[in-house]
């Protein structure tokens, strides 16, 4: 006892620290929780990072975060890292990309909790705190609607996602309790990426095909689609009025400002981490 004292006093003095992962190798134990989102380069998970922070640092445990591009394949492999004794947790928003959830599955069978923000994906054994996509849309739509709008397009993300095919859901039924039949070519698929939302508007452009109002389900592809219409004349909300989703901070400062859904991901956050808290 004494030996394991002055060697704990020369640790002391000389600075030294637990490393955390010879900790966890020796007590098979982490106090760590991973976080897996698509883009960190995005205010919503930036927003929704800080607010699973402000809730498991004060409980002792620290956040590894990692993200995958929105890509399937990268996604695999951050999960499997995780897998392997880095964490006792992963809250994740799951890839654009992604349609076959097998490594979310391994995960959960090898006991460590998986709590979804954002997207849902069709699994059990999981929790999961989301925005309403279908209310906000419905409200973005019947918006538009009563600023006299009748024509109204929506660009959709990939439907294999949940909150994009929320959204598209809540614009269709928005449109049908108008009484305004939704064509074929009103409804857009693309990832909601500021080069997706160029082509879109290039393309509408190109077909002399302008609607009154265009739903967006992400604003920066609102945003770019803006100022490929502004650059070509176009006048908003005079002749094609825009809504997008999420509120990103700068918004405000488009010309004209873009309104958009809030999504509250901030508490979203704070939420996904106290469902984990109780999961681990």
């Amino acid at each position: 006892e004494k030996t394991r004292k002055r060697v704990a006093d020369e640790a002391k003095r000389q600075g030294f620290s637990p490393n955390p992962i010879a900790v966890a190798l020796k007590t098979g134990r982490t106090r760590t929780i991973g976080m897996v989102v698509p883009l960190i380069n995005r205010n919503y998970f930036v927003e929704a990072i800080a607010g699973v922070e402000s809730v498991i640092y004060d409980a002792g445990y620290e956040l590894l975060i990692a993200s995958t591009g929105n890509y399937y394949e990268r996604e695999k492999k951050v999960i499997d890292s995780l897998s392997q004794g880095k964490v006792v947790g992963v809250i994740a928003a799951v890839a654009a990309e992604t349609a076959d959830y097998q490594h979310y599955k391994d995960l959960i069978s090898k006991g460590i909790p998986v709590v979804m923000f954002d997207r849902l994906m069709p699994l059990d054994g999981m929790s999961s705190v989301v925005q309403d996509d279908y209310q906000g849309a419905y409200n973005a739509t019947k918006h538009l609607i009563q600023q006299g709008c009748r024509v109204i397009y929506h660009y959709r993300g990939l439907q294999n996602v949940s909150m994009w095919n929320a959204r598209e859901k809540g614009y269709r039924q928005a449109m049908a309790d108008a009484g305004i039949k939704v064509e074929r070519n009103w409804v857009y698929t693309a990832l909601t990426t500021p080069e997706e939302g160029v082509k879109y508007a290039n393309r509408l452009l190109s077909r002399n095909e302008l609607p009154e109002g265009i739903l967006f389900s992400g604003d920066f592809a609102a945003k770019a689609a803006m100022e490929v219409f502004a650059a070509n004349g176009v006048k908003m909300p005079e002749q094609v009025a825009i809504v997008g989703f999420v509120n990103e901070p700068w918004d405000k400062y488009l010309d004209p400002p873009l309104s958009s859904v809030e999504q509250f991901p901030y508490e979203i956050g704070k939420e996904a981490a106290r469902l984990m808290l109780k999961a681990i």
